[in-house]
Parts: structure tokens; sequence; C-alpha cells
């Protein structure tokens, strides 16, 4: 194994070390302390950043050593290291140290190979450490489990939700059989003839004490009984006060609850959070239920028992909540209490499709109907005829299935998972009608047993039904399916009997439109529609004549021929054995301008298929403009008079040039239809130029538009001094000719050492405006540079031997120098040429020099 960059720097900042502790004997005093100064801080800092790099590479090693560290065995026991790991280092080796590759030592040895080796300590803690985060990894899947477990039990959630308030209301009625006791307050109000208000608080000893009156106990008293105590003993202090029964009395008493006690109550057995509660002495066993969060996972939710004074006084059925919104057992609790939940004694799983799922509760006398009840019910895609229900038994699993009749009887055991299976996709009576009836579509074979009883519910048969042979798709009972083909006008007429129908029968009543292939019409040429040149198509339609066409089309167009509508029809009897057979027919009518055919026309009735064609009129003509702009007295668009009118000719009728046009600069744009093979050269030629520059990567080109405007280049001088002349060149629809003024610079691009534009000087020379430039520079095709003069026309470069001879420069010309091109293939060939002639030239030169060597 090669030493790693860390130990490369640890062995070459240990020699560094050992060098700083020589002192030199060359340089000064000073110098010497500065440089021991100055490299021991180096050192220091060296080593702290490799310090730390080191302990971060051991964390890292510990994390994801190799797979044969550590073990799990006595700290002792030696660890096999893999083979390809370095040979142990007796120097820093200690007897009995287990070796693995999880934690790196440095050696003292800077130019020893590092062991890996893995402490007793080091190997304990990762042991540790490693059965700490699989316990949390076991707690936690467990805990998933059991919150899993908690969501399927039916009302778990009832009691573990926010939406719940515990707190009793106590600004309410006293309820009658709430039982006092110490701590309560009594508010008792003396009203009419004598008028008194009376608080009293009920003693740790069950008494309250009265004004005049002393103790009265009422203590386990419920609030009319201690009314009782109360009035009987006023009575003998108030004028007019009658104890209950008593006759007359004009003075009355009401005794009523105030602030209520604290009790103390219990919550023991399988409660989410057993303990002791204290709560207001109005709460009920519900509350004491939301306060401790009711059952638990294995919890019982039927039997719930509040136990006072050593026996059951209440046992509550949650589901009576749950299902029914009431609650017939929720006594008031009192001091001391205890809510006692036992382990239920039997749930059921329930799944599939009933309106809820989970795991429900059942009595011992409730059946598997009363546990469809508690999931809702069946949804209305449920199986209902059998139900399938698992059992575990003392040895396996065991299916049982359960029809309609025997839900109510079958008894279940704890752990039976009840499966409620979906309804088959099929119909048990439906029958399929489809074809030329006028209400097609799904039957109840029920209603309609035979096939005419079908056909009258389908409302009958169209007009194009084709009834000599319809089709009955039947499927049988081993899903294979076969045709029947009925006469069905003999069914109808009676020569044979009805036919009875079967489930998922497909009766298919066929349409003389479905047999016939569908026909049309078109027409295209002159006429007012915009789908004019590719044609339009109408449906064909019996005694369809030409005028109905051109009515639903629109009519003719400005530039249709009335004297040439022809119509070509498809032959159907052509002669195969002919060589020059006639293929089509074709015929020729003279239309008026109120879309009458004149002649045999008018009678004349399209076929099916049949392609009218309308000619556009030879002596029709639209209108084509050309604009003339720059140096002319009247620059505007004009339109053109003649088909041969020519460039001279338009600006005649312009006024002519001024005195400022340039005449050799004038340019003729024409718009110009490129073809396929123009545009595919184009591409071709832009991802050559692309790939010069792109690194060889071809760019793909797509925006090239088929037709665009070109300039070209027109000798005006010599059209305008000879008119009709070859340069003078006929004018086309959308020219546009440009005349500027007399130009006096000269632009210089491409590769050149600075572009600019200069001005023209009369007689300089092509080299001279590159020199204005700056020159040329590396990337130069000197060899491809040309002109593009202001007219468009374009002069290039030429060679003559081993000279180049450049174009002239014009007024208002633009130099433009390409950029070299060559790639390492070309560059290679280049060298290769140049050595080879460089050769032959030293070649030349040594037999020349021989010769002249012999001579002398």
């Amino acid at each position: 194994m090669k030493p790693s960059i860390i130990e490369k720097t640890y062995v070459n900042l240990q020699r560094f070390s050992s060098n700083v502790s020589h002192t030199p004997t060359f340089e000064s005093t000073n110098h010497v302390l500065f440089m021991k100064f100055y490299k021991k801080s180096i050192f220091n800092s060296l080593s702290k950043i490799i310090t730390l790099v080191l302990l971060g590479v051991s964390a890292y090693s510990q994390n994801t050593g190799p797979a044969t560290g550590p073990t799990t065995g006595p700290t002792n026991a030696p660890t096999t290291a893999p083979a390809t790991a370095p040979a142990t280092n007796p120097q820093t080796t200690t007897p009995n140290m287990p070796v693995t590759n999880r934690t790196r030592v440095i050696p003292n040895d800077p130019n020893a190979v590092r062991n890996v080796t893995l402490l007793p300590t080091d190997q304990t803690a990762m042991t540790t450490e490693d059965s700490i985060r699989m316990a949390r990894e076991q707690a936690d899947l467990a805990n998933e489990q059991l919150i899993a477990l908690r969501k399927r039990i039916f009302g778990f959630n009832f009691f573990n939700t926010g939406k719940f308030d515990p707190n009793p209301v106590v600004n309410i009625a006293t309820p009658s059989n709430y039982v006092l006791g110490p701590n309560d307050q009594l508010l008792i109000d003396v009203y009419g003839y004598s008028q008194e208000n009376i608080k009293a608080t009920v003693s740790p000893d069950g008494y309250i004490t009265l004004p005049r009156v002393g103790l009265v106990y009422v203590s386990g008293s419920s609030i009319e009984q201690a009314k009782e105590r109360i009035v009987s003993r006023l009575s003998k202090f108030y004028i007019g006060l009658r104890p209950y029964g008593g006759n007359p009395a004009n003075t009355f008493c009401n005794v009523s609850l105030g602030n209520i006690r604290t009790i103390k109550v219990t919550a023991t057995g399988e409660v989410m959070y057993p303990g002791t509660y204290t709560l207001p002495s109005l709460s009920t066993a519900m509350t004491l239920l939301y306060y401790c969060g009711g059952p638990n996972e294995i919890g019982t939710f039927r039997k719930i028992q509040v136990i006072r004074q050593n026996r059951v006084v209440a046992t509550l059925d949650l589901y009576e909540l749950l299902m029914n919104g009431t609650t017939k057992s929720n006594v008031l609790l009192q001091d001391q209490d205890v809510l006692q939940i036992v382990p239920y004694i039997s749930r059921v799983a329930i799944q599939g499709n009933t309106k809820r799922s989970g795991l429900f509760e059942l009595l011992p006398n409730e059946k598997i109907d009363k546990a469809i009840y508690y999931a809702g019910g069946f949804n209305p895609y449920a199986y209902t005829h059998k139900l399938k229900l698992h059992r575990n038994t003392a040895r396996e699993r065991k299916i049982f299935d359960i029809d309609e009749r025997a839900q109510k009887e079958f008894e279940v055991m704890t752990g039976d998972s009840i499966v409620i299976e979906r309804i088959l996709e099929r119909y048990e009576n439906m029958v399929n009608i489809e074809g030329a009836v006028f209400r097609p579509g799904q039957y109840s074979l029920d209603s309609n047993p035979t096939l005419t009883q079908l056909i009258k519910s389908a409302e009958g048969l169209r007009g194009e039904a084709l009834t000599g042979r319809i089709s009955i798709l039947r499927t049988l009972e081993n899903m294979s399916v076969e045709n029947l083909a009925i006469n069905l006008d003999d069914v109808l007429k009676g020569k044979v009997n009805d036919i009875a129908l079967k489930r998922e029968d497909l009766i298919t009543i066929p349409s003389m439109f479905d047999l016939i292939e569908p026909a049309f019409i078109r027409i295209s040429g002159a006429i007012n529609n915009p789908a004019a040149v590719e044609g339009v198509e109408l449906p064909f339609v019996r005694n369809m004549t030409i005028e109905d066409v051109l009515v639903k089309v629109g009519g003719l167009s400005e530039s249709a021929s009335l004297s040439k509508v022809e119509v070509v029809r498809r032959k159907r009897n052509v002669d195969a054995t002919s060589a020059n057979a006639q293929i089509s027919d074709r015929f020729e009518f003279t239309i008026n301008p109120d879309l009458k055919i004149d002649g045999r026309g008018d009678k004349f009735i399209l076929f099916p298929f049949d392609e009218i064609f309308i000619r556009r009129s030879p002596n029709y003509v639209e209108q084509t403009f050309v604009e003339i702009n720059g140096e002319v007295f009247y620059p505007a668009k004009y339109g053109i008079q003649s088909k041969d009118e020519k460039i001279s000719d338009i600006i005649k009728r312009a006024g002519g040039l001024t005195p400022q046009a340039y005449i050799e600069g004038a340019t003729l744009i024409r718009k110009v239809s490129l073809s396929e093979v123009e545009i595919a050269q184009r591409r071709r030629t832009i991802n050559e130029i692309q790939n010069s520059t792109v690194g060889n990567q071809t760019v793909a080109v797509d925006d090239i538009d088929p037709t665009r405007s070109e300039s070209i280049g027109v000798d005006l001088k010599k059209a305008m001094s000879n008119p009709g002349s070859v340069d003078d060149m006929i004018l086309q629809d959308g020219d546009v000719i440009q005349i500027p003024k007399r130009l006096e610079t000269v632009r210089i691009q491409g590769e050149v050492l600075y572009p600019t534009t200069v001005k023209y000087l009369n007689g300089a020379s092509f080299q001279e405006y590159i020199s204005r430039a700056g020159g040329f520079n590396k990337r130069s095709l000197k060899s491809k540079a040309y002109v593009l003069y202001a007219n468009g026309s374009v002069d290039r470069t030429r060679k003559f031997l081993f000279v180049n001879v450049y174009p002239k420069v014009e007024p208002g010309s633009e130099i433009i120098i390409p950029q070299k091109t060559v790639n390492t293939t070309q560059q290679i060939a280049q060298a290769q040429n140049l050595l080879g002639t460089i050769g032959a030239t030293i070649t030349t030169l040594i037999g020349i020099l021989g010769i002249f060597r012999l001579s002398n």
C-alpha cells in the first residue's frame, strides 16, 4: 500500500523540523534568529493543520472502514486484517493489541509505512455506540408499529385529539343526583316576607354553619335532601317559612350549589396514562377518560367499570357513544372513585368494502352482523353474498366462507379477520344492441327476453338498416364467443321463430352506410374559398350539380375563367389489357356570372369522387408594384405598367436622378425563393463555419427562410446611358431600387487588427486601407479577401504566381478579411508539405554546392 498524501506531509514535516534544529553557519546571527523564528512559526501552523486533518481522517475511517472491522467478540481477540493491509510495525504495536483497519496511528519513524490499528477502548466504545444505535432503531420501529396498530382500533382517536375539552361545564343547574361533600359551597337564599342570603361551606366533617341555627349535617346528601334539612331548621327562625308541605307560607328558601370542590379519582388498568387525577366534583366518568387518554391498544372499550367503595357502580360501553351518541352509564364521579379498564376479550379485524375498516371489539353474544354494523355497514360495491373469515387455530390458519343467511348466527373469535370483497364487474341480466337502431345501448334481459322485444325497446330500426343479415355475439359458459347470423326479415315477418336472448348477448344491426366507401366531391381553382389551392372536399349527395357545389364553396373568384370549367370523373371499367386505355372521363363547360351552366351542363349530375377545376383566366393580372428610394426627385412606390418595364423607365417616372446621386452604388433588392437544394447547401455551409469556431461541434440550422430578399448588383450608369440594354433589368413585383448619396467612406472588417471605417481616398490601394486598419493578424486568410461594393456586387482576390492581386476599392465599399479555418489534419498536411519543400530545397542546394566543388 502506497503512503497517502497525509503520511508524506507528516514525514516531510518531521524532516523539516529536524532541519530547523540545525544552526546555519553561513548567515549572520540576527538573520539566523529570524529564520528560526519564521520556520518555527510556519512549523507550528502546519502542525496544527496536519493534526486537524489527521483527526478528521481518523474519524472518517471509523465510520467508513472496510467490512472487516470492528468485531463484536472479546476485545483481546485479534481481528483479521485484509490481505492488502501493511505489515505490523513492531515499534508501534503493543502485545495483545487487536489489529484492525479502523483507527490510524502515525508511527514515530517518519520513514516507516503507517500501520492501521484499533485500541481495545476504541473498539468497546464503538461496540457500545452500535448497540445503542441498534436499540434506538428497534425502538423506533416498534413505536411505528404501535402507532399503526392504534390507528386501526375503532374509537382510539376519540380520546387523542385536540378537539375535545375534558373540563366539565360548571355554569349549569346543579344536577339532582349531585352528592355534597367537604369544601362544597351552598348558596341559601331566603326571600319573601323574610329575606336573607347565606353562603355556607361544607366542613371536612360534613357540616355547614347557619346563623342562629348552628350546625347542619349535609355531607353525603343530594341537593334536594340538603334543602329539606336546611328549610326544616330555618323555619324555626324565619316567620312564614314552612317546611315542605306546610301551608300557608309567605317566606321561601332556595338552596343551590356555589363553588364546587375537587375530588381525587384514579384511572387504572389498560389506560394510556394511568394515575390519580384531581378533578372538579361535577366530573363524570367520560371526563376522567379524556384526562387519562382512554383505553390503550389492549384496553377494552366495551366494559369500563367505575368502582366506588370496592363495588362496581357503573359499567360504560364506549360503543354506545361512538355509534349512537348516548352515554347511559356516564355517572358523576365521587372522591376516591376508581376507573378500571381491563384488557379486551374479543377483537376482530374488518377490511375491504365496508364504510370503515379497522379493529372492532365484540361482546360474547355479538355475531358477524354486529361487527359489520360497527364498521358502518357495507359500501355500495361490497360483495355481500359471501364473506371470507380468516381464523388462527392452535396450529395454523383457517378460512371460512359465510353466506348472507349465516352472518347473523356465525360466532366470531378474537383474532378473526373478516374480508369483504368487491362485486364482480359484470351484469347478470344485460344485453347490448348497436348499429342502425334509434336507441342503441344496454338493456335488461328481464324486460327484453327476445330479439323483437329488444328492437322495440330500442325504438325500432332506422331506415338504412340492413335486415337481411344481422349478427349476435354470444358468450358461452366457457367464456368463448360465438357468432350467430340471423335473417331479421324472416323473424319480423314470422317466417321463423323469435330468437331468445341470453346474458351478455351483443346484437349488431348493420347499416347500409357502413358498407359503402365514404364518397366526396372535390373542387379547386379560382373559387372564393381560403382552401382553393388545396381544394375543398364536400360530402357526396345524390343529384348534386356543379351550381350546387359552387354555392356551397362561396362562388367564383374574380380571376375565374368562365369559359373553362372542367370535371374529371374516375373510370370504373378500364380495360386492363390495353396499354392506351382511357382511365378517366373529362367534361368541359362554360359558366355564366350568375353561376348557371350553359348548354348541356345545366343537367349534368355529379358522381361520387368527381373533381371540379375552375381555371384562372389568362387575361387577369393583379397589380404589381416597385419601390424606389434615395436620390431621385420623387421617391415612392410605383405600379408596373407593362410586363417589360425596366429600371430606367421607373427612374424617369420618378423624375430622374438628383445631382447628389451616387449612381455606382445603386442597388436592386429582390425577393428570391430558395430551392430545397439551395437551402441544404446554405445549411451545410453555415455548419462548416460553425464547426471551425465551436470546436468541431455540429450546430443545427433550421431557421433559414426559403423566401428572402437579396441585393442584386446593377450597373445603373450603363442602364441609364443605354436604356433597354442588358444592364437595364426588367422589374418584378416587390423590387426595391435604392440609390444612395455620394459615399466617402470605406469599411474594413474581419481579421484585421483594428476593424474600422475610414475615409475613401481616390487612388488608394487595397493594402493601404488594410494598413489604416492596423494590418492583417495571424488568423487572416489573405488569399480569400474580397470587397463588397455599394451596389451589392462582390469582387474577390486573385493570384498571379505567388502574388495576391487584390480588388479595387470604390467609395462605400466594404473590405472583408475572412478567418482561416484550417483544422488539425490540414495543419499537419501543411507542415508535412512545408518540411518536404524545405528538404527538397536543401537537397538541391547541396547538389549545387557539390557541382561547384567538382568544377573547382
